[in-house]
């Protein structure tokens, strides 16, 4: 069973705690007092080797630094660094080291040049109290330098993975007199119900887009800025001898404030505002009120109680728990052993070896040879001429294609330069560019040149990059030779929004009096597949090439289903897209708004600047509630996976 992608880390596990025993695969909280001790017994001259904290989403180590630091009576000297804090850096490393206090340098991605200029001031400085130390808090880099990483010694604190585990630090953190500050029963049933959504909204983040568009940390800070809203809030109804909690308010403030603040994208918002609504209810006030079977909502009062009600929490976690269905642990899996097995491949040496197999510039020109040959002939200017000028050159649709047109001739002579010059560069007829040393290591291992991605779309091998770019031309191609498609292959286009918008603009300038400001978009998912589509709509256009990802389709109940086990992404039928106005529109059916998302950079989803995959949000038929589907992580996408 190691052989699928799935299972190979469960089977790593095994094989390793089988070798060399399970103190290499166990999670150990972090015990900084424990560590700094070792530090000081086994390292020599520990006042010249920094710490280095390898920062993971989720958590902070200053906390813990600063604790330890009161302990050890210390005074810790803390700068954030970036743009022209090296000298504020400076400075307070020139007076500690004399006071023999403590450095906190934390970020120092933001500041690698600084980080250069401290590997070699570490071993120059003459005269250092033994009680001065230096802490580096810093994101995995590749600038990183690597002279510092062999001197420090390396910490990580990865967030607590597990219900059971998130739930574990909480309440190692909440105290008896936390619990004792609010005399009323609801604030130490909320004080769970609020560090249960913490675990969750923790725990999302494993299950990659599905849990969350954009990975967000939250952390520790995050539970006691809503801890602190909660208490107040509770203190503020026993004052007013208020009978209810004020649900409105709680869950404005923990979904849109406290939590939302970290949130940029409007599609996370809203699941954060769903699992408010379903975790701060007046239900789990009951006595014995349960999340799911096993996860039950505890009435005590003492601290102890609450800590040793944490081990009744389950062992493993379904993901359900965590609103999402049973495939996305597969898609967790698949995802985790593909990082993996990519680093592996990154650390692999690039030299030739002395075996008789084909070396990497061998692959690499066959690759390109192969490419080449398959190659289509860029569009004739004069044949689109000819197409605009019978089709109608000012038409909101033809201006689209005309855009289309441009950016995928751009690409196709990026791709025939590269792979031209790539051939000639291997066999040493020309010098072998940046781009092109770049282009031979991403074809050896069957990725896509960066050159390429320029301006184009993601994919993650460049046989499904390739492929893309054949069917991208085979459309417009036929649009050209043959007319205006009868349904639009979608993922076809680099702008979907650009063309979807021309739908738009097409269909108001169709009836006399429309505003295109006054017009949204109406759609309806057809029970038509793209080959049986004889003839277009009269109005607006049939799309096609989406797949539900987080659920299935009913073709013949034209609604939103369970996903079947086993089966990521669910292709469906073709969709309806027009326009009407917003006044006459109205639904005799329940919808669930659905992000429709392409692949134009590595991350799937999103809609921010930084993230520009988002194309537009059709409604979807659901009997059930939309709640549902949105805790699901339920989205299109124009790709079928990977």
């Amino acid at each position: 069973r190691s052989v699928r992608t799935d299972r190979t880390m469960i089977s790593a596990d095994e094989y390793i705690v089988e070798a060399i025993g399970s103190r290499y695969t166990d999670t150990y909280p972090l015990n900084l007092e424990q560590c700094h001790q070792d530090i000081c017994d086994l390292v020599d001259a520990p006042e010249r080797i920094p710490v280095m904290f390898v920062l993971t989403p989720g958590s902070d180590p200053t906390e813990i630094i600063n604790s330890l630091a009161k302990k050890k009576k210390k005074d810790v000297l803390s700068v954030s660094m970036g743009q022209g804090q090296e000298i504020v850096a400076r400075r307070y490393m020139e007076s500690s080291i004399v006071t023999g206090g403590w450095v906190l340098l934390q970020n120092t991605h933001l500041g690698i040049k600084f980080l250069v200029e401290l590997e070699q001031s570490m071993l120059k400085y003459e005269h250092v109290d033994p009680e001065f130390r230096v802490w580096i808090t810093a994101q995995s880099q590749p600038e990183i330098p690597i002279g510092l990483l062999q001197m420090a010694i390396k910490v990580t604190n990865e967030a607590p993975v597990g219900m059971r585990a998130g739930m574990k630090r909480s309440y190692a953190w909440v105290t008896q007199d936390m619990l004792d500050t609010v005399p009323r029963i609801e604030w130490r049933s909320l004080l769970w119900v609020l560090a249960h959504l913490q675990s969750v909204v923790q725990e999302r983040r494993k299950f990659g887009a599905i849990g969350w568009s954009v990975p967000y940390e939250f952390n520790q800070s995050d539970l006691n800025a809503c801890a602190l809203f909660l208490q107040n809030h509770i203190l503020d109804m026993d004052a007013k001898k208020a009978k209810d909690v004020t649900w409105t308010t709680v869950r404005y403030m923990i979904a849109e404030i406290q939590y939302g603040g970290k949130i940029t994208d409007d599609y996370d918002r809203r699941q954060m505002n769903t699992f408010a609504e379903k975790f701060f209810c007046q239900a789990v006030l009951e006595p014995g009120y349960q999340f799911l079977k096993g996860y039950v909502v505890p009435q005590c009062t003492d601290i102890n109680q609450f800590r040793e009600h944490v081990n009744s929490y389950p062992a493993t976690d379904i993901p359900e728990v965590f609103g999402l269905n049973m495939n996305a642990d597969l898609v967790f899996r698949l995802d985790n052993a593909a990082m993996v097995f990519s680093t592996i491949l990154d650390t692999q040496p690039k030299g030739g070896g002395g075996g008789k197999g084909a070396s990497r510039e061998d692959i690499a020109a066959e690759l390109a040879k192969d490419l080449l040959s398959k190659l289509p002939a860029t569009f004739k200017s004069e044949e689109i001429k000819t197409y605009l000028a019978k089709a109608g050159l000012f038409k909101p649709i033809n201006i689209s294609l005309r855009q289309e047109l441009d950016v995928l001739t751009a690409i196709l002579q990026t791709v025939r330069g590269t792979l031209s010059n790539l051939q000639l560069a291997i066999d040493g007829t020309i010098v072998m560019s940046d781009d092109l040393a770049a282009a031979l290591d991403a074809l050896a291992n069957a990725k896509v040149p960066p050159l390429w991605l320029k301006n184009a779309w993601y994919s993650p091998t460049v046989g499904i990059w390739f492929q893309s770019l054949l069917s991208r031309f085979e459309q417009f191609d036929k649009w050209i030779h043959s007319g205006r498609p009868k349904s639009f292959w979608l993922p076809g286009f680099t702008n979907g929004q650009g063309f979807l918008t021309a739908c738009r603009q097409e269909v108001t300038r169709s009836h006399a009096g429309w505003a295109l400001d006054d017009v949204v978009v109406f759609t309806e998912v057809t029970k038509h597949d793209p080959e049986d589509v004889k003839e277009g709509p009269a109005e607006g256009v049939f799309v096609h090439g989406m797949f539900l990802d987080g659920c299935g389709w009913s073709k013949k109940e034209g609604k939103l289903v369970e996903a079947p086990p086993k089966v990521l992404f669910v292709g469906i039928p073709c969709m309806w897209v027009s326009a009407v106005q917003k006044a006459n529109k109205k639904l005799d059916y329940m919808v669930y708004d659905c992000p429709v998302y392409e692949r134009k950079d590595p991350r799937k989803r999103g809609m921010t600047a930084a993230q520009p995959n988002f194309v537009f949000t059709p409604e979807i038929r659901t009997e059930d509630q939309p709640s549902k589907w949105i805790l699901r992580g339920v989205a299109l996408l124009n790709y079928p996976g990977e």
